[in-house]
């Protein structure tokens, strides 16, 4: 479209007589455009910002105990309200409960319940998702039959009904094994993150979560595998160096010492780069953003004893 628009400007402003020369003008016709056409794609194109790589200083701190009066089944982190502040927001089975700074200190802000049909046939274990797309969180619970979309009205966090299945990533859905607590493909999470590599450019990074516990991660043209990873898992650049990392907890059955480990792609999970050991309680959910408003993510941790619906929130770095 652009080409052909591009052509027949050159075309309108060429003499008649030029128009009807020799094949070495059309040669030259068609390059000129072409020339126009690659002005304007290259002054239109994004400007590459390589990351500015930072130091990050493993300072693990309980932030705080909230009683979310159902168990959690997915945790991530965004700032919908653009207060350039990220809120944490916790999916229940119940609910979708939004987590943020109150004053000094980390509280519930506001939550709003799932609504709807329950979920037939009901799955062997809970299981949620939540995917930040926009100006929303979609979250989805394995007892309703259909998602919740979150989102803020001026101080009033909203919900509006979802689709009948689960968002993976944005625009990505998947249903549960009837009967399961696993996604078609015999998948129990995926995780999709837009980051940007060594040089600035985008970098799209992609986890499953196989049945097997071993997470398989593609960051653009680049595969890797990580064993032993638990359904909380994260994927994202702390330190800017272009090199997203794996932050994931432990593969082990409820009940048992659990762990945090942050392994760098390409690295090896058996000499992590920092892992910090939860022995009252499991880790059930791990997100990523900046809180505190820095600019500087927050790797933040939800733990909690099996079955309990209080959790610990704490902050890794």
């Amino acid at each position: 479209m652009k080409c052909a628009l591009a052509l027949a400007l050159v075309l309108a402003a060429t003499p008649a007589r030029a128009q009807n020369g020799s094949g070495d003008f059309l040669h030259r016709l068609v390059a000129a455009a072409k020339a126009q056409v690659d002005g304007q794609l290259a002054s239109r194109m994004p400007k590459l910002v390589p990351p500015v790589p930072v130091a990050v200083k493993w300072r693990p701190i309980k932030l705080a105990s909230i009683d979310l009066g159902a168990p959690l089944v997915a945790l991530t982190a965004a700032d919908l309200d653009g207060d350039g502040r990220a809120e944490l927001y916790a999916v229940t089975t119940h609910e979708v409960i939004a987590i943020g700074w109150r004053g000094r200190r980390l509280d519930e802000l506001a939550r709003v319940p799932f609504g709807g049909d329950a979920a037939l046939p009901v799955s062997r274990d809970p299981v949620g998702t939540a995917v930040a797309d926009g100006k929303s969180v979609v979250a989805s619970t394995s007892g309703f039959a259909h998602a919740l979309r979150v989102s803020w009205q001026g101080k009033t966090l909203v919900g509006a009904p979802g689709d009948a299945d689960f968002e993976l990533c944005p625009g990505e859905h998947a249903r549960l094994i009837p009967g399961r607590n696993l996604f078609e493909g015999n998948r129990y999470a995926v995780v999709c993150r837009d980051l940007v590599d060594t040089t600035g450019a985008p970098l799209h990074v992609r986890g499953e979560l196989a049945a097997t516990g071993k997470l398989a991660v593609d960051a653009g043209t680049a595969h890797f595998e990580v064993p032993e990873v638990g359904v909380a898992f994260e994927l994202a650049d702390l330190d800017r160096d272009g090199t997203p990392e794996v932050i994931y907890a432990g593969a082990g059955a409820p009940g048992d010492p659990d762990l945090v480990k942050v392994v760098s792609l390409g690295g090896d999970p058996k000499r992590p780069r920092w892992k910090k050991p939860f022995t009252a309680g499991g880790v059930v959910g791990v997100a990523v953003g900046d809180l505190d408003g820095d600019r500087v993510a927050e790797v933040i941790a939800a733990v909690r004893l099996v079955g309990a619906t209080r959790i610990d929130l704490w902050r890794l770095d």
